[in-house]
């Protein structure tokens, strides 16, 4: 062997040995995150946000940690989407229908009505339409949708002043909405009083008599404290706008390639947990609102509430895509 291929040699030791450390510096870095939430630690989904969290720290060794900020201490749904957006938070819990502001696109999926149930959601949301739409809203504003399709829904109406059994009941109600114009004019089109509101506000806003009631799925009745301020629960089952993580696309990039694939499977175990539990939670919230004295009815004859918002249909068709993005949703399988 001669000199100059021990040099050459010792030089590639050396460089490997360099690489190697730095990979092992990079595996090893601290992390700390925040994902913001308007709801509280005993609701469902921030249950899931938590499993999530746990679930990157085991993965990670304790090098990445996710701090849950819940009960909207860093604003509702809208500002902390804003804060993703500019890159002053990292996460935050979003309902579908608050992309809608931001991207017209996608309130195809917050459409009374659209979805069948909530296997046909996951299906579109996690299929090839959904990750369309989520992709363009990427590319448009940054924000990387994570953990599609949480079921947040169906959502239905309760209130204090009568039970709803067909569109007329709801006419005059005062009801809180999310920040979402389909929504709003949905309500206004079956003749409610829709008042855009943040969630943190809800019950004192029920308390003084500002709204006469709101809409919620079933497994949030008790987040709202709905039985505390509401008689009845009416199973109109209007909307199913999914829920989801949204991310800042370039701090994830960022991240060390080890932490990444952590993080894409710590939310792939915490999703298929929440899945299989989301059934016996709404069966569980229905249960509680009635203990607790409230009044749960079926209405007369869901087909008059969809009749009633075709208005809607012919609105935000163009903006979602058409009557062709529209079918491609309700073929969906």
């Amino acid at each position: 062997m001669t000199f100059k291929s021990i040099v050459r040699g010792a030089a590639l030791l050396v460089c490997s040995a360099i690489v190697a450390m730095a990979s092992g510096a990079s595996a090893q870095q601290k992390v700390e995150a925040t994902l913001s939430t308007p709801n509280s630690r005993e609701f469902s989904i921030v249950r899931l946000e938590q499993l999530f969290a746990d679930k990157l720290k085991e993965k990670t060794n304790g090098n990445m940690v996710v701090a849950i900020v819940t009960d909207g201490q860093l604003g509702g749904m809208k500002e902390s989407i804003e804060a993703v957006m500019a890159g002053n938070l990292e996460m935050c819990q979003v309902n579908n229908a608050f992309l809608n502001s931001v991207m017209p696109e996608t309130a195809l999926f917050d459409l009374p009505f659209i979805f069948r149930d909530n296997d046909h959601m996951h299906h579109v949301v996690r299929g090839p339409i959904g990750q369309g739409v989520y992709g363009r809203l990427e590319q448009q504003t940054g924000l990387r949708i994570m953990m599609a399709g949480i079921a947040d829904g169906p959502r239905s109406v309760y209130n204090r002043t009568r039970p709803i059994h067909t569109p007329a009941d709801l006419k005059g109600l005062k009801l809180r909405v999310m920040e979402s114009p389909l929504m709003v004019d949905t309500f206004t089109t079956l003749g409610a009083l829709p008042v855009p509101m943040a969630f943190p506000a809800i019950y004192m806003a029920m308390k003084q008599g500002v709204i006469d009631g709101a809409e919620t799925p079933p497994a949030g009745l008790a987040d709202q404290k709905a039985s505390e301020v509401a008689k009845y629960y009416s199973l109109t089952q209007h909307f199913s706008s999914p829920s989801s993580v949204a991310v800042n696309a370039k701090w994830f990039d960022q991240l060390p390639p080890q932490y990444q694939a952590a993080m894409k499977e710590a939310m792939a175990d915490a999703l298929a947990w929440y899945d299989a539990l989301y059934a016996e939670e709404t069966r569980k919230g229905l249960d509680l609102a009635k203990a607790q004295g409230m009044e749960v009815n079926p209405v007369d004859d869901l087909n008059q509430f969809h009749e009633a918002v075709k208005p809607v249909y012919q609105k935000y068709g163009p903006r979602v895509g058409g009557l062709q993005a529209i079918q491609a949703v309700i073929d969906t399988k």
